[in-house]
């Protein structure tokens, strides 16, 4: 497909099977929001020319991981009309991380993913003969398990090695997986609903449209649960927002994490200010098990609450274990890339993966925390769950 037929095709609309990623669409296709959504990374090292600079070998490596192919199960459209793009950028560029990291910025921000976009790959030289790297790809067919598997690839795959592992064997059974989630028995929303309780009134509301970002970095010492974090979070925000609030996290069914695909339902925690002191791991982790037992559901099948965050009488607040997507040390250097605008009001992402070290970042609306708020916040998570030796500075 030639770059105008591709500007002016009309927007593939989604597949009856494709449940897990209906919310995923919406955010992208409706409002826009790839900033937010598709994840992406950067990083610099050794590459070798011939590879990075091959837009048919760049196609073939994609659709050999079976990515293409993967988002036909999703969307109505061809495989040879799903878009995969290799973008060369001007160079060389010269500078450190911090320059290149407000590079790749204004280039993620600048360049959203087409709906029917599997994966964008851009590259600028560097006067010191390594090349700056810029990946995105389409959150409708990767959750976070995939990306870092994919990146192994991938950067192989630019130094010109020869991955032993199977290449494209995380979607060979993708489709059947998209068919086996939608037919998981979904969830009483009524239940669900009685079972999370009234809404709590926050002492703070929301702001119900897309605003500009910023965030703050913590490092975060070793061994944090995730229950743990959402103890931290919810000490760390109760006392600063005031009276109630919803937490959002996203969780991943079992028999369908190791899979490749986005199979992701966003679950609500309901905290009380009245009952802070409940708030332990232990209640997280025997709440979170309840309301995963119910059956498939997501934050948008339950009416009340989703009327309430789209009216911003509610703010959205998400906590989430994620990736950072950072590469191998010895081979390459991170380069962090920042989204402009944000759709949830307050988002706290914690990173404890390989290679570490664990790192939270807390990402809000403007809007919704003064910075003094938000270094109170930071301080509060600092003493709880944070590592020795200080915050990162907020980079905004």
């Amino acid at each position: 497909m030639t770059a105008s037929a591709r500007e002016t095709a009309p927007r593939a609309g989604l597949r009856p099977a494709a449940v897990a990623v209906r919310d995923i669409y919406s955010f992208l296709a409706d409002l826009g929001l790839d900033c937010d959504v598709n994840p992406c990374t950067a990083f610099i090292g050794t590459v070798d020319a011939g590879q990075v600079e091959d837009p048919g070998a760049w196609q073939d490596f994609v659709r050999r991981l079976g990515l293409a192919q993967a988002l036909t199960h999703l969307l109505d459209v061809a495989e040879e009309d799903v878009v995969v793009t290799l973008a060369p950028q001007p160079g060389p560029v010269d500078g450190g991380i911090d320059e290149l990291a407000e590079l790749v910025t204004d280039y993620h921000n600048t360049h959203p993913l087409r709906i029917a976009e599997a994966v964008h790959l851009a590259y600028w030289p560097h006067v010191n003969g390594e090349y700056v790297v810029f990946v995105k790809f389409s959150h409708l067919i990767v959750d976070l398990p995939d990306v870092v598997d994919l990146l192994r690839h991938i950067r192989a795959h630019l130094r010109g090695e020869v991955s032993s592992a199977r290449i494209g064997a995380r979607y060979r059974r993708h489709e059947a997986t998209v068919e086996q989630y939608a037919r998981l028995p979904a969830a009483d929303p009524t239940q669900v609903t009685q079972a999370l309780g009234d809404l709590p009134v926050p002492g703070r509301k929301g702001i119900p449209t897309i605003s500009a970002s910023a965030e703050q970095w913590l490092p975060l010492r070793e061994g944090v649960t995730f229950d743990e974090l959402l103890s931290a979070v919810t000490a760390a925000l109760l006392p600063s927002v005031g009276g109630g609030l919803v937490l959002q996290y996203p969780f991943s069914r079992w028999e369908f994490a190791t899979k490749g695909g986005c199979f992701v339902e966003i679950k609500p925690l309901v905290v009380r200010g009245a009952s802070a002191a409940e708030y332990t791991p232990a209640y997280f982790a025997e709440t979170r098990r309840f309301h995963e037992s119910l059956g498939r559901f997501t934050m948008s099948d339950l009416t009340a609450f989703a009327t309430a965050f789209t009216s911003g009488r509610m703010p959205r607040v998400v906590v989430s274990d994620t990736t950072f997507m950072r590469p191998e040390p010895t081979l390459w250097r991170w380069i962090p890339v920042r989204s402009a605008r944000v759709f949830e009001d307050l988002k706290f992402l914690a990173d404890r993966s390989w290679p570490g070290p664990p790192l939270l970042r807390m990402q809000h609306k403007r809007g919704f925390l003064s910075p003094r708020t938000a270094a109170d916040v930071i301080d509060r998570l600092k003493q709880r769950i944070g590592a020795s030796g200080g915050t990162l500075g907020p980079a905004d």
